[in-house]
């Protein structure tokens, strides 16, 4: 049973046998569905799974034709014969999609002769180099990644416009979600602990967690069309992934068994079964169609902490701390001068070995996380820092290296999920913050994974963030995060001013100044605000 994307060594194996198949081939109607089918397997996907053959379409300007592969949410692909034109093959695939729900609008573009591929990122940026690539059959196994989408492997560009894009989206599908679960009877609390274990399936269906698409799989194969089983059933699913493979029960439906084992930090607790009607069976798919791979957990976890919020719904999107933003307080603290040292040792495997101990003794508290932020873009950036000293350490020893890098997992990564704690005053945002930090770890294992060809195992989970739900102006913060030189404490707390503040606050600014009265002295507390209220928001010092 495949659970994660294949490496890339594999999948350049299968492309060179892939190309040796096909190298001649030049006919569209006589082998079309087998050349697609054969692709989709170079990445180890079944097509059948994911994509549709001869879909019939209805064109732009209303005639009827049928689109050659369609992946709903992902690809769409014409296939030619040889010496046919790709680009007016690319415009007829572009026809189909005016009439597409906007849930099934796909990413890429394909279009094909046998001969020769193209490629069209329909989110690239204006201007983007890359948003059109075109190669020759023959080339496949060293340009396999631009089709890497396929495997779950996703091209990131942290911090651009389409990826906060794509989270805004990402977020309005969970608001969708939360507003039929309001409707359902469900408590807050379980409510919470239905959108995390949804978010985490969907995000595995699309990043290589398991097999590709098997969630929605199991969503419509597995349950009616009104929905009256959709909480028993997912009750029952989540109750698998709880459960280690070998312990699992007999009898046990075939499809779950499929579903590898993830562990009890997000599947272990147990909650009543929901009741849903064909709405919310409707809403689900439709966030199964949409590409969670490509969000940022940093801006995605502060939209989805908005979604219990009737208002701050209505506003999801407008307000979040951008991630330039954080990069201008964690630069100066401590990135900046670790790249510094990065440079500075370009040359030296010593120096390199060096810097790389040094990442892995730093431990990092934000007092004030909220969902996470701060940790998740520090963890991804460190971790990004990583890969470029294990990259540069590959490249002055030789292929040794690679043999070195697949031995010595633990000493491979040292900047742990375990190094970074927080403290939150509500169970929300802190739970969003442990989830958003098990994935950036997994994109950053997949950057790993396609940078030097290996990664850390990444089910069952086994280690996760440190957030502690309580009040930091009264927490010991030694009990969350023993003082030391290798830590560092960052954050974003509310700020509110002296004339503002309730009698709560006052109370609490009056037990921790030492003479007994703060007077004016402004409050820095320990929660987040709400979406909406940015001008309340201070920097931390």
């Amino acid at each position: 049973m495949q659970t994660k994307p294949l490496s890339w060594d594999q999948i350049r194996a299968n492309a060179a046998a892939f190309v040796h198949e096909w190298a001649g081939e030049s006919y569209e109607r006589g082998e079309s569905q087998s050349f697609w089918t054969e692709l989709f397997a170079v990445y180890g996907i079944r097509r059948r799974k994911v994509a549709q053959y001869e879909s019939r379409a209805k064109k732009a300007d209303g005639g009827a034709g049928f689109i050659d592969v369609f992946w709903p949410g992902m690809l769409i692909a014409e296939q030619k014969s040889l010496g046919k034109d790709l680009v007016a093959a690319e415009d007829q695939a572009l026809t189909y999609l005016a009439n597409v729900s906007e849930a099934e609008q796909p990413r890429y573009v394909i279009t094909c002769d046998f001969e020769t591929f193209r490629l069209r990122d329909l989110e690239a940026a204006p201007g983007d180099a890359d948003a059109v690539v075109e190669f020759a059959l023959e080339q496949l196994p060293v340009e396999a990644e631009w089709f890497g989408f396929i495997a779950g492997y996703q091209k990131r560009i942290f911090g651009s416009a389409e990826q906060a894009a794509a989270s805004v989206k990402a977020a309005q599908l969970m608001a969708d979600l939360y507003v039929e679960l309001e409707g359902s009877g469900y408590d807050e609390h379980e409510a919470s602990v239905f959108l995390v274990r949804t978010l985490f399936a969907l995000f595995a269906d699309d990043s290589g967690l398991w097999e590709r698409d098997l969630f929605l799989e199991f969503i419509q194969t597995r349950t009616a069309e009104d929905g009256s089983d959709l909480g028993a059933q997912l009750t029952a699913l989540f109750q698998v992934l709880n459960r280690p493979v070998n312990k699992r029960m007999a009898g046990t439906d075939e499809l779950m068994l499929r579903f590898p084992y993830v562990n009890g930090s997000v599947f272990g607790e147990a909650v009543s079964i929901p009741y849903f009607t064909s709405s919310m069976r409707q809403k689900l798919i439709a966030a199964c169609h949409f590409n969670w791979g490509g969000i940022s957990p940093a801006i995605f976890g502060s939209l989805f902490q908005a979604v219990k919020s009737k208002e701050a719904r209505r506003e999801l999107g407008e307000h979040y701390t951008t991630e330039e933003n954080i990069l201008k307080l964690i630069g100066p603290l401590f990135l900046d001068e670790l790249r510094a040292e990065f440079v500075a040792n370009i040359h030296s495997r010593r120096g390199l070995r060096k810097l790389h101990e040094r990442l892995g003794q730093m431990r990092f508290l934000d007092p004030a996380c909220g969902c996470g932020k701060f940790l998740i873009v520090a963890y991804r950036e460190l971790r990004a820092l990583e890969l470029q000293i294990l990259v540069r350490l590959q490249e002055l020893s030789g292929k040794q290296a690679q043999t070195s890098l697949v031995m010595d997992e633990d000493e491979r990564v040292r900047v742990r999920m375990s190094h970074f704690n927080g403290i939150e005053l509500e169970e929300w945002p802190a739970t969003i913050a442990r989830t958003a930090m098990f994935l950036v770890d997994h994109q950053a294992n997949q950057d790993m994974s396609l940078k030097i060809g290996v990664s850390p195992e990444q089910l069952p989970l086994t280690e996760s963030a440190h957030i502690m739900v309580g009040n930091a102006l009264e927490l010991d913060w030694n009990e969350v995060l023993a003082a030391s030189d290798d830590v560092r404490v960052m954050g974003n707390p509310p700020f509110i001013g002296a004339r503002r503040m309730t009698s709560v606050q006052k109370e609490e600014i009056n037990a921790l100044w030492p003479r007994g009265k703060a007077g004016l002295l402004d409050y820095c507390g320990s929660s987040e605000l709400s979406v909406g209220a940015p001008e309340m928001r201070g920097s931390w010092g």
